[in-house]
């Protein structure tokens, strides 16, 4: 009695009984934190302004210009400057998930026009005249071009790769040369490589006469598919039929579906060497996972359907398990809990015994440094087997004691569970309220990065003197001096390209010795330098996307806390109303978007700090001051403290909001005060609840990854796949994320139903003036009934 009077007098008095409250069916609603909204909409105009400003004067090819291989910028460095398109020797090679992190391990040359015609150097050699030849060269320099003399300069510098030995016609796309593709191109591949053949003798039946565009080309993609169908075309003994079609039509078919303009190879080939390149990072063997590769990916294609399927019955699953939970829940908890108990109880015997065991049984420490070693001498150690008994048998007792302390609130916790599956279940349109938030969610992630690119390409490029490094990572020790205009130009120091490039030179040994231009040193293009409104703009798009993104998360809490709150509230749940949802987001949409700018905002300020903190810790640890880290480390984990606070706060001022339709403010504070006075019974709650989530979540993702299992394990007249696993993980991954997407709906219905029958426990006595509005299961385990008239009996 004593700690009940010290919390009414800490957080308030319990609410008391009003006879016009009727929870979110009130009508005398008003819009609340109205000063916020307009600031929030006044912010989004800022944004909206910021953003045309940004594609009026932003330009997104300088921030994705080219590099080549000599770390130069097509069309900016020094010696480039006219050259603005980056050719690729081999783009087979840059089809790898890690080329974004590592590059492409391809030669790289800047060149004035991508190549408008097709060169094959084996088949041209015997063909053309070395004049003609070497015109057609696209090599590393214009130094390795000038070398070659004859046609064995050729042979010989193509094989160094200082020249590339083919290439089809090109467009330029984002300044990359990419290949472009005759119609007529698969009239002239043999069909043999259409079909699958692949042998170097094979190859030898192509014709050595090709004198056309579309023949040459022809000859170039049979030379490519000949190298890629060894790992990427179905092996003979591979147990998926072959489909039916034409191989020109086919051809023809994958040409037309290729993905943009150089249309190299078909579909399924691209991506089966893309997941043949990642798995050669983890796999021995290149040519093993290339043809592993290509396997999964067709497994992917052929299992699209099963996929689905399997998808779609996990959907259907959830909705039922969410409906059976208010069966499911008591049992899985209680059985959980003595399975916990039994579980610890195994562990203490298991450990008191090895105990006994070693303090009997004399050893010596093996004398090895391996990490083996030290393992067996810590597990022959009689006090680590003593300390980890100890250790179990605390936390047996401290559970057993938690559980038998709590049970009762254990009890009302499920009790709430159940209410949530009946809540759920009632207003089933609620699970799929979330993909409203996350269309919102990419479209803000979409414009946000699109303002920030826009942006950070707005300024004056600049540029530094710098010396390339060598294969080995060496820096060069080319002897570059500059006159005229770049006489005080020096390596590391600022430069203009144009400049560089008239005024600098190697220097000359003799007097009569011709000027070479600098090659192993560059003006090279380093930054954009952001004028300070600019910097500012960037700092605005972030924030505006951590405002907006809080925002629509917290719309949508709120849209859902209103629903259930409005299904708790309805005495005869038969009497709620169709298109609750509806009336919960037109409800938050005309009265609340105030206070759900307020809630959001807060969040942003917050978030925007710890960003801050992040970008302050990154600076300062090049000067590893021991001070200065922990006091950032003391200030991020307050602001992650917060963070965490202040979202509990917020969700639980939503769903207050939701109930009364008071401003943020006040909502909050209620809220925390009737949790305050409840806390056991919150704490209680959130980790059943979790725990409970948690299982679900993992049983209805196995039972889908097991059942697609042994579905394609025991049926392969309808399917066949070399690696059953391989749809199976896909399917893993979609449940997981559908049951996620379910179980956080629940999570909310829960959260709201609890502060809902906190209120209710508060606000009502039982009486015919005062009925409860809980279930009678709640009703019973807190040993109250309402007295009621057999008229006004709560129906189904």
């Amino acid at each position: 009695m004593t700690e009940s009077v010290e919390l009414m007098n800490k957080y308030g008095e319990p609410l008391r009984y009003d006879r016009n409250f009727t929870g979110p069916r009130q009508r005398d609603r008003s819009c609340t934190d109205v000063p916020c909204l307009l600031l929030f909409v006044l912010f989004l105009g800022g944004w909206a302004y910021i953003a045309q400003y940004a594609i009026k004067n932003g330009d997104l090819n300088a921030l994705l210009v080219p590099t080549d291989s000599f770390n130069r910028k097509c069309g900016k460095d020094s010696g480039v400057l006219n050259k603005k398109n980056l050719f690729f020797f081999d783009m087979n090679k840059c089809i790898d998930p890690i080329v974004p992190l590592t590059g492409c391990p391809t030669p790289q040359v800047c060149v004035e026009t991508c190549p408008r015609q097709t060169f094959v150097w084996d088949t041209m050699k015997d063909q053309l005249s070395f004049a003609e030849l070497h015109s057609r060269l696209i090599c590393l320099t214009e130094e390795h071009k000038a070398q070659i003399r004859t046609k064995s300069d050729i042979e010989q510098a193509i094989k160094q790769n200082q020249c590339a030995r083919w290439y089809i016609k090109s467009a330029p796309f984002l300044q990359r040369c990419l290949f472009e593709f005759s119609q007529g191109v698969c009239d002239y591949i043999p069909s043999f490589l259409l079909q699958g053949g692949r042998s170097r003798r094979e190859l030898q039946l192509l014709p050595g006469n090709t004198s056309t565009e579309t023949q040459r080309q022809a000859q170039v993609m049979a030379l490519s598919m000949a190298e890629a169908q060894a790992l990427v075309v179905p092996q003979a003994n591979s147990k998926q039929t072959p489909v039916e079609e034409e191989p020109i039509v086919q051809c023809k078919r994958r040409l037309n579906e290729a993905v943009i303009k150089e249309k190299m190879m078909q579909t399924d080939t691209r991506l089966a060497k893309l997941v043949g390149n990642m798995v050669a990072h983890f796999y021995n063997g290149t040519h093993d996972a290339q043809r592993l590769g290509e396997e999964i990916v067709e497994d992917l294609v052929n299992s699209w359907s099963i996929v689905l399927v399997a998808c779609f019955c996990t959907l259907i699953a959830s909705l039922i398990y969410i409906a059976l939970m208010r069966w499911l829940s008591a049992p899985i908890l209680w059985f959980s809990i003595f399975g916990v108990l039994i579980g610890l109880l195994v562990g203490i015997y298991y450990t008191v015994n090895q105990y006994l065991f070693w303090e009997k049984t004399p050893t010596v420490p093996l004398h090895g440094l391996n990490l083996q070693s030290t393992v067996k001498n810590v597990l022959q150690n009689q006090n680590t087997w003593l300390y980890l008994s100890i250790f179990v048998g605390v936390c047996f007792v401290v559970i057993l004691l938690l559980v038998i302390v709590l049970r009762k609130r254990i009890r009302i916790a499920i009790a709430l569970t159940k209410e949530g599956s009946k809540a759920v279940s009632s207003v089933i349109s609620t699970v799929f309220f979330p993909i409203f938030s996350w269309i919102l969610f990419m479209a803000a992630i979409a414009f946000a990065i699109g303002v920030g690119l826009y942006l950070g390409s707005i300024g004056d490029p600049s540029f530094r003197m710098v010396r390339q490094l060598t294969e080995s990572g060496e820096v060069t020790t080319e002897d570059c001096v500059c006159d005229g205009p770049a006489i005080n130009y020096t390596v590391g120091g600022s430069c203009v390209p144009l400049v560089f490039q008239e005024n600098c030179a190697v220097r000359q040994t003799t007097f009569f010795s011709q000027r070479i231009a600098c090659s192993k040193t560059t003006c090279s293009f380093d930054s954009i330098t952001n004028p300070p409104k600019i910097k500012f703009a960037i700092v605005y798009n972030v924030f505006g996307f951590l405002w907006l993104s809080f925002f629509i998360s917290a719309f949508s809490y709120m849209v859902l806390a209103s629903t259930f709150a409005r299904w708790y509230w309805t005495f005869k749940k038969r009497d709620v109303p169709y298109f609750t949802l509806t009336r919960a987001f037109c409800q938050t949409a005309f009265y609340h978007l105030g206070t759900v700018a307020f809630g959001s905002l807060i969040l942003a300020i917050v978030r925007l700090i710890r960003l801050v903190l992040e970008y302050i810790h990154e600076k300062l640890k090049k000067y590893d001051n021991a001070v200065t880290r922990a006091i950032l480390c003391c200030m991020r984990c307050f602001f992650w403290l917060l963070e965490t606070f202040l979202k509990f706060l917020n969700r639980n001022a939503y769903i207050m909001c939701a109930i009364h339709g008071k401003n943020f403010c006040s909502s909050a504070a209620d809220s925390f005060n009737l949790i305050m006075r409840n806390f056991l019974r919150v704490v209680t709650l959130d980790q059943v609840t979790d725990f409970l989530f948690f299982l679900s979540k993992l049983l209805l993702t196995a039972g889908a990854g097991v059942s697609t299992y042994y579905f394609l394990a025991n049926n392969p007249a309808i399917i066949q796949l070399h690696y059953n696993a391989v749809p199976t993980t896909v399917v893993v991954i979609a449940a997981f994320l559908i049951t996620s997407v379910f179980f956080g709906v629940y999570s909310t219905a829960v959260d709201t139903l609890f502060l809902c029958f906190l209120e209710d426990c508060e606000r009502n006595d039982g009486s015919p003036e005062k009925p409860f509005f809980m279930s009678k299961q709640l009703m019973k385990i807190l040993g109250k009934k309402n007295n009621l008239p057999p008229r006004q009996r709560r129906g189904k």
